[in-house]
């Protein structure tokens, strides 16, 4: 039943003299966002509602974030012992919140924490995880598989050196150890170093997967609102600018990974191995390196050249994307009149959700009393430089 008719029963029904009525008065104002979460989703729907709120019916990001944002922080904190701990913390919340939520505290740093319980729970096994892959366990490694790496020095070698160096060509076994990191790293005076570079290098590689990810949610919001020039003048200058140069850093370790190894010749060997940040320094600055004697300063034939062109391909995306959205409008006619596409009730209700789902509302008459709304101006120019 229309809700035209459901007035006409309720009017008859209580035997009403003025019969009710409904005005459906067209507006060029955006509805209101509306994100329908529950327990499990409220805390990450809050994150990003902290950055800011996504318009009518462009896409939630928030859905992404429940693996995106605890994973990252899993990779920065990527210890098993303490993840333990997180993830114990957040299970009590989430497996009492019942009891938790009647007590009503007062306490701020309680209800933040209660706020964010399944973020919490999250956090903490994307921890235990990632301090498996570490094989980090309160800051300690644990040998359940036996190290991939063997002794071959004496009983005396071992006890007049106080450093011994270890040859991958020879005290590797050319197994790598079943999970994670082999745990002869614990006692490595170089520890330090290696792990700091893998996480770093790790960081990166997702991090720049992420922001590319994140940038490629635009184009089904241009998609949907018919605005194909976005994907031109903004879309694409972003993904060419972050493809060429962060991608490409990401391509030079995973090169480097694979290139480079002990039992490889002098130019590929990891003596050789040239710094991926040192390298994408000299790129962005066009300064040549300084190899070690007998060693190449790029990882591949005219990779300098590559790189010149990156650079400068880069660098012509930075305007398009400054100035190239507002110059389009501006040769369009200057400002543009906020056109809105016709969308039926029922298709926004399905969309954002309606506590009267079933219920069609028929478009009417426009309303007497009311003076139809100026339509709003639609990206201003001065306001997009």
């Amino acid at each position: 039943a229309t809700v035209r008719k459901a007035l006409a029963d309720g009017s008859s029904a209580v035997g009403s003299s003025i019969p009710s009525f409904l005005n459906v008065i067209e507006t060029s104002e955006d509805p209101p966002t509306f994100n329908r979460t529950n327990r499990f989703t409220q805390g990450f729907q809050n994150l990003i509602d902290a950055y800011g709120i996504a318009t009518y019916r462009e896409v939630n990001p928030a859905l992404y974030t429940i693996i995106t944002f605890p994973f990252l922080f899993a990779i920065m904190f990527g210890d098993a012992g303490h993840g333990v701990i997180l993830a114990i913390f957040g299970a009590y919340m989430v497996i009492w919140e019942s009891s938790l939520m009647k007590k009503k505290s007062n306490n701020e740093i309680w209800n933040i924490f209660f706020g964010g319980r399944y973020i919490i729970l999250l956090m903490g096994l994307f921890s235990i995880y990632t301090g498996i892959i570490y094989n980090d366990v309160f800051s300690k490694m644990v040998n359940v598989f036996g190290s991939s790496w063997k002794l071959n020095y004496t009983k005396t070698e071992y006890m007049e050196n106080k450093d011994m160096t270890l040859d991958p060509r020879f005290e590797y076994t050319q197994f790598p150890y079943p999970v994670g990191l082999d745990p002869v790293w614990q006692s490595a005076a170089n520890k330090i170093v290696f792990l700091n570079s893998y996480k770093m290098k790790l960081s990166i590689i997702f991090g720049v997967c992420h922001m590319m990810f994140g940038v490629t949610l635009s184009v089904i919001n241009h998609l949907h609102f018919r605005k194909p020039m976005n994907i031109l003048l903004e879309y694409l200058p972003q993904m060419i600018f972050l493809t060429l140069l962060f991608f490409y850093m990401v391509a030079m370790m995973f090169i480097k990974w694979i290139l480079y190894a002990p039992q490889n010749e002098l130019k590929t060997s990891p003596r050789c191995a040239p710094s991926v940040l040192i390298l994408f320094i000299n790129m962005m600055l066009f300064k040549p390196g300084s190899p070690f004697e007998g060693c190449d300063e790029f990882m591949f034939p005219y990779q300098k050249d590559v790189q010149i062109a990156f650079v400068l391909i880069a660098f012509l995306c930075v305007p398009i994307m400054l100035f190239g959205k507002p110059i389009y409008l501006l040769c369009c006619g200057g400002l543009k009149k906020h056109k809105k596409v016709p969308v039926s009730y029922t298709e926004q209700a399905a969309s954002n959700g309606d506590l009267r789902e079933g219920i069609e509302l028929q478009p009417a008459g426009p309303a007497q009393a009311a003076e139809p709304e100026e339509p709003s101006e639609d990206e201003q120019p001065a306001e997009i430089f």
